[in-house]
């Protein structure tokens, strides 16, 4: 009769055998392959739309405000995320009868974060009152952005 200890390692062995069995030889990834599925593209959109009385180096507003003066410039930063090989991003700034005042567009090629900037501007002084401003992706409503021209 074998004893016990014998019957433990026996046990033991068995289980050893059992876990090695269940073991497979890995295969190297190919090189250059991480594992990791390939991110996708990111999807284009619009972050913010923002208006204001200045603009940085880098398309973006210095300090956002829906207030402006008669005789001020005003700017419209379309903040974007994401990449695609052709965007064309509208604006349409209009009056508070719905007088169109100005229309402008701009494509872009983005690879990532990126703003475009319109303005507008006028020799002679602004009307007082409400404006809009509208922005469009391909034809298609990104924002719109209230304002007022106070004397």
């Amino acid at each position: 009769m074998p004893s016990q200890g014998h019957r433990y390692f026996t046990l033991a062995l068995g289980l050893a055998t059992l876990a090695l069995g269940g073991c497979k030889k890995q295969t190297p990834a190919p090189a250059g392959d991480t594992g990791a599925a390939a991110p996708a593209a990111s999807e284009f959109s619009v972050r913010s739309v923002d208006l204001g009385k200045q603009i940085g180096s880098d398309k973006r507003i210095s300090s956002p405000t829906t207030s402006f003066g008669p005789r001020d410039t005003i700017y419209v930063s379309v903040a974007t995320e994401g990449s695609a090989p052709s965007k064309t991003i509208g604006v349409k700034w209009s009056y508070q009868d719905g007088q169109v005042i100005k229309e402008a567009k701009e494509t872009i090629a983005p690879s990532g974060p990126a703003a475009t900037e319109f303005h507008l501007a006028k020799a002679s002084a602004w009307p007082a009152g409400k404006y809009t401003v509208e922005v469009t992706v391909d034809g298609s409503p990104a924002g719109t952005k209230e304002f007022e021209v106070k004397k």
